[in-house]
This record gives C-alpha cells, structure tokens and sequence, in this order.
C-alpha cells in the first residue's frame, strides 16, 4: 500500500469512528470548469483533496415529515447540523495533526442569496457539498437538484473538508443510475417550482473526467419561500414569476409564517424522492415511497448496549426507555394533519437521554450566572440532539424505523416526567430563537436544570432506566485534572487552573456569587486550524464561512469539555459549575449557530491559568497557537494546583493588529503593554456587522452606509440592525443571520503564523 493510500486509509477511518456514515475522496482537478471562486483552490490555494462525509436522515424523520405540507418538519434534520459540524472540525484537526493543512467547511446556514462577482447563481454556497459529494463517487444528481446515493437515496446530509493532501481518489459512481426522472418531485413540490414558466431555463449541464450531470434549474427564490422565509406554502403556487422583491411584498402584505416558532420547513419533493435501486412503496406506512433496508437482525440486548454507548458518547448522563403507550396523553398537542394514529401505530419505544445543565449552587439570577446559563443550555442541547440522530441512524441501519423527537411534539418533557428527572425538562427551537423551558405542566422555567432529548421507534427494546458514568471516569487526584482532561477529552488542548484569589478582586466577587466556597478556576482551549485563520475572506473565494462557523464549533468543544470535567469534580463531592464567559459586561457576538464571548474579555482569565499572554490586541497568545483558540471555564471550590505562569511579549514595536482594524478601534500609538480598545467601534464592526472591511460584505449583504458611533445604547442598536439586507431583516427575521465578520486584529498577528 502506498504512503498516499495509507493516508486515506486513515482518514477514511477517522470519518467512520467520528460517526459518517458515507465518506469518499475527490481530486482537485474534477472541479475543472466551475466557475472560479467555488473551487477548492479558491479557498485553499494549496488544495489537492476534498474529504466528503454524509450522514443519513433516519426513514422515519422523512416519512413524518412535510405533512400537512412542508411548512412541517416533524423530527427531520434533528441534530445533524451540531453532527456535521463537529465532523468538520474534528476532521480538520485530525488531519492538522497528519501533518498536512486543512480548511473545515460549514454543512449549512451560509449563503450568497445573490449573485456575487464571478458566482454566476442566485443562492449558491461558497462551496458545493453537493458537487463535492458526485466527485467524491458517493452518488449522483437528482433531477430536483438534491443529490442520491446507492445506500439511501436522497436521505443524507453532507459535509466537506479541502486538504492539501495528495489523497486516493474515489471513482465517480458508475452503478445503475439512481434517478430515473420520474418526476415526483415536480409533482410533490407545493409551489409547482418544475413548471415550465417557473423555471430559469434548460437544464443546469455540467462534466466530470467525461461524465455529464444535469438537473433542472429551479427559480430558489421560489425555494426560499418556504425553507427560509417560512412563508404559507399553499400560497406559493399561485405566485407568478417570484423574484426577491416579490417575497418583501408577500411578507409586508402579511402572508402566514409558520416554521420559526411554530412548526419548521421540510422539502416536499425530497420527501417523495427515491433513488429507483432502492424504491419500494407501502402506503399502509407512509404516502411517499420508502426505503428498501436490512432485515432487522439485532436483539434487544445488542441493540441497547449500542444505544446506550451512543448516548454516553454524545455526553449524556442519563438514558432511559419507556413504552410509547404511556404517551399517550400527548396526542393532542400534535399540530392539525399530523398523522397521529399511524405514529402510535408504528413506534413502541421511546429512547430518552438527558445531561444536567450548570447549577451555580447559590444564585442562578447573578449578572454572571444569567451570562451562562442560556448559552449553556444551546450548547448541551445541541450535544443531546447529536445523541439522538446518532441513535436514530444507529436503529435506522439495524433495520428497524426511528424518528427524532422535535421541540412541539411534547414527547421530552412527558419523558423527563415518567422518569423523574427533576420534573424539569429543556428543549431548543433548532433554530435557536426561542428559549422554550417548560416544566411538564406547560408553565415555563427560567432556569432549567435537565437538558432533555429523545427518539422515537420500533426496534425490540425493553424498559429500563440508567444513570451513565462520566466520559473522565473518576479523578483520583487533583493534581492530575489538567492532565486527564486532556488526555481524554481529546478535541480541547489547552488545559490550565487559576487559584481565585490570582483573579482581579471585582472577578472574584463575581464568581463567588455563584459559588461562595470557590478556589479554582479552569481554563479549557480548543484550537482553530492555523490555515484557516490566515486565509479568512482573503484568498481567491472571499470566504470567511470556515472562520466563523469554526469559532463556534471550538467553543462548542470547550464546552462540552468543561461540563464533563465539572461533572467528574461534583462527583468527587466538590462544587462546580461549566462556564463560557467570566465578565458579566462583555461583548457577545451573534452568528446563525448561537453566540460567541469575547477572546478579549476571556484572556486575563486564560493567563492567570498559565497558558500564554496577552498580546497587543487583548487575545491570549499561547505557545502552541498564538491567538487561535476559544475558551470555555470550570468555577469549582476543589483547589486544583495553580499552573505556573507563561512568559512572552509581542514583538517590539509591533502594531500589525491595530492596523488591520477596519475602524481603528485599537489605539496603536499606546505605549501600554495591551493596546486600548474602543468597544463600541469593536461592537459596531465584529458583533453588529454593520462594517464591509471586517467580512460581514463577503457574504454579499448589502450593508447600510452609516457612520461608526462613538456611543451605543439598545434603542441605536434596534435601529442600525433594522437597516441591514432585507433577506437579513425581512426574510431570515434575523438582522446578523450569516454574517461573517473576521477579527482581522487576530488574523494580523504574527504570533499565530
């Protein structure tokens, strides 16, 4: 075997032990003739590979989905956003680690709604997973546009990560072909987006090393009806020639929105799409056409083992399986057109997991504690939900049928009460607008205290309910819980502890609002590919979506480690509690994933945990990453052993990050060992996304010509962000919704590179 087939070999394997479910190679050079900025060179110009990972949709969350019509969702896409991200990410790094470059890209959320300089499509993304996936060799194009594999059709979501590494290729598909055009599509979608008059023109032709791909070219201003907008589809098809403005008039003149709030978007056509190798009909079960799959083979007792190593790897401390006939009580919360009784018919199982959320002992309305709590609570939830679509495929593959719980059905909390998990049960709008705490008899909690998800389904299980083992296992001794947190928590590699009384007195007083015994503070870092950073809305794509979307995801993975290792403390009878931010008064900013703290706001704390400085710009500058990490923290009252501090400066004279800064809002001509910072130019810039040269422009919004304001107040902010692109505004209902600001201060500094 080859080096270069060695190296496939094990990236191949690390995307099945990540949990893809398909994963295949394409060369660089089957990108030859698309259009220049959405090459895989164009966002990494070294690029030679591009690693392409798919999970699949369970059957069920299809089968139950779109109904009354795609203003409907049921369980569909439950958890595969927060599932492909943190492939990407992981990915990127595992390969990082190889010793070569990679560059992660986000599975979804970003988008060029218009035309963009050399992007010829309205509504394209900065790069294709869909084009990515035919020249990986995983399938082919469906006539709707969707792509299909051999092992599930159209059932799958994608993710892609560009290597300079010289990979094997994977042959193109070559098997029977999976669309048959037979139309079901045009004839399920319900804006009648295939007629002739509604589309842009013959079919959208492309070649790949001589084979030709084609699928039609849909007006997705007609799309975005529906999927973005959450507009009423039974009105979409009497809308003639919809353009974008057409959409501003639909929602100005008050057409319904459902989705946001309410139920969510499922594509009609994608419902009733099947690749013909694998096509079977039974409409006792469902009015689409199915999947042909495995005979179910697997006993209850293999089957729960599974599941419940599923759920402890997804970070749950809780699992349990009740009978669905003690759900009953639930039917009527479903929404009008549901299939109520064939759901009952179908599944008999309900698999809970459940992760407690961060309890600050004293005083969860503290200033601090209100900064933590919700965002904590986006990020457990997220973790949960990877749980229950990774269990879902799990039984989906076993041969059986499984469907994800989502945020209306009421089946979570109803779960969390048979099991009494505190009475109290969490569950989040997948789209992260609302928080929606509720005990289980519908009045709504400020604080919940269990995070709660589950799946539905048929497979041959039993009853049962377990408290899992914490992924750290039990810390002997103290002196050793930087050590094993890194070691065992292998996606953070940034570990250090801070007595209290090193922090700033005002800091301290703080912190022991929520733990009045504390002693400790951990510092826990999860780094950002080196090459990503530097390249950031700079090279060929103008792309800053892997930048942002992996600030996120990093945060993510601090996160999560934080809360495994205040677990493994409280079980050695020590308080503690996860935290994302230490200063009550610091800068959030929004992305389409949640928020993100501000590095500046957090690097005192990391410093005083020994790992780095604070350079020029206010970022921590670690030895092994320089500015490229995100941060999440441990407040405890277990005194863990003070790391010992780590020494640096910024190059003299050096002011490279002040002068990357699109308005100047650090003083470069201080003399102070960090420079000044103006934050409402900062906030103005990176968290309101009112500035073209930070990067929000790159996404091709139209940004408002207003002047930077040398002071804020929450009437000017309303009153900026209203003005921002009306896809922004009108249609997303979400004013930083894709926006994709760069702190060019970090990217500027040389200590990173």
């Amino acid at each position: 075997m080859s080096q270069h087939q060695q190296l496939t070999a094990r990236i191949k394997a690390y995307a099945k032990e990540l949990g893809a479910d398909l994963v295949g190679i394409a060369p660089v050079s089957r990108y030859e003739g698309a259009p220049a900025m959405l090459k895989p060179q164009a966002h990494l110009p070294e690029a030679q590979s591009v690693v392409v990972m798919a999970i699949h949709h369970p059957d069920g969350s299809v089968n139950f989905g779109a109904e009354p019509n795609s203003n409907f969702s049921a369980g569909f896409q439950v958890g595969m956003i927060p599932k492909l991200d943190t492939l990407s990410l992981r990915m990127s790094k595992f390969i990082e680690s190889l010793g070569y470059v990679a560059l992660p890209m986000s599975c979804t959320y970003y988008w060029r709604h218009r035309k963009y300089k050399t992007v010829p499509y309205d509504h394209a993304s900065s790069f294709s997973h869909l084009n990515a996936f035919v020249a990986a060799g995983l399938g082919e194009y469906g006539w709707h546009g969707m792509v299909l594999s051999p092992q599930y059709g159209p059932r799958q979501r994608l993710v892609s990560v560009i290597t300079d590494a010289v990979l094997t290729p994977d042959p193109l598909y070559s098997g029977e072909p999976l669309c048959d055009k037979c139309k079901l599509c045009e004839k399920a979608c319900w804006g009648q987006n295939y007629k002739p008059e509604h589309l842009l023109g013959d079919p959208l032709r492309f070649t790949i090393e001589g084979k030709v791909f084609e699928h039609a070219s849909i007006n997705r201003w007609r799309c975005f009806w529906g999927e973005q907008c959450h507009l009423d589809m039974n009105l979409l098809a009497t809308k003639k020639n919809l353009k974008e403005d057409d959409l501003y008039d639909a929602i100005k003149e008050g057409v319904t929105r459902t989705g946001i709030g309410n139920a969510g978007y499922m594509c009609s056509s994608f419902k009733y799409c099947m690749a013909k190798p694998i096509r079977v009909w039974d409409k006792s079960k469902a009015p689409n056409p199915l999947r042909r799959k495995p005979a179910a083979t697997l006993t209850d007792n293999d089957l729960i083992r599974q599941v419940v190593d599923l759920a402890q790897r997804a970070g749950a401390d809780r699992i349990a399986i009740l009978p669905l006939s003690r759900f009953e009580s639930i039917r009527e919360q479903f929404y009008d057109g549901f299939r109520v009784d064939d759901f009952f018919k179908t599944y008999k199982w309900v698999i809970a997991i459940g992760r407690e959320l961060p309890d600050y002992v004293v005083d969860n309305t503290a200033p601090l504690a209100e900064k933590n709590l919700q965002p904590m609570e986006v990020l457990t939830c997220g973790r949960m939900m990877i749980g229950t679509v990774d269990i879902a495929r799990m039984i989906d593959d076993a041969g059986f049928e499984a469907i994800q719980d989502w945020w209306l059905s009421g089946i979570s909390p109803l779960a969390a009460k048979l099991t009494g998990w505190d009475a109290v049960w969490h569950s989040r709008n997948p789209h992260g607008a609302h928080n929606f705490a509720h005990d289980v008899d519908g009045a709504g909690l400020e604080h919940p205290k269990i995070a709660v998800q589950s799946v539905v389904c048929n497979a041959d299980l039993h009853e049962l309910q377990l408290l899992l083992p914490n992924v750290l296992g039990d810390i002997a001794d103290l002196q050793d819980v930087c050590t094993v947190s890194r070691g065992k928590l292998p996606h953070i590699e940034l570990a250090g502890a801070a007595p209290l009384n090193a922090l700033a007195p005002t800091a301290q007083e703080k912190l022991r609002q929520l733990i009045p015994t504390a002693k400790s503070l951990l510092v826990l870092g999860a780094a950002l590919p080196k090459r990503m950073v530097e390249l950031a809305g700079s090279q060929e794509a103008e792309c800053a979506i892997s930048y942002n979307f992996a600030n996120y995801q990093a945060m993510r993975e601090a996160g999560w480690a934080a809360q495994d290792v205040a677990t493994a403390l409280k079980s050695l009878g020590y308080a503690a509690g996860a935290m994302l931010e230490i200063d009550d008064e610091a800068m959030w900013r929004k992305t389409p994933l949640g928020g993100l703290p501000d590095l500046r706001s957090q690097a005192p704390f990391a410093v005083a945990a020994g790992l780095g400085f604070q350079g020029r710009h206010g970022f921590l500058i670690s030895p092994q990453f320089g500015p490229r990490q995100r941060f999440a923290f441990v407040l405890t009252d277990a005194d863990l052993p003070a790391a010992a501090p780590t020494s640096g400066h910024c190059p003299d004279g050096c002011r490279l990050c002040a002068d990357a800064c699109p308005v100047q809002a650090l003083d470069g001509t201080s003399g102070a060992a960090v420079f000044p910072r103006h934050d409402v130019r900062c906030e103005w810039s990176l968290a309101l996304g009112m500035v073209e040269g930070e990067g929000t422009a790159l996404a091709s919004w139209r940004l408002p010509k207003l002047p930077v304001p040398e002071t804020l107040d929450d009437h000017a902010r309303a009153e900026a962000l209203a003005q921002k692109d009306p896809i922004q505004v009108l249609g997303y209902q979400r004013p930083n919704q894709a926006d994709t600001p760069v702190e060019r201060c970090l990217q500027a500094c040389p200590m990173g590179r």
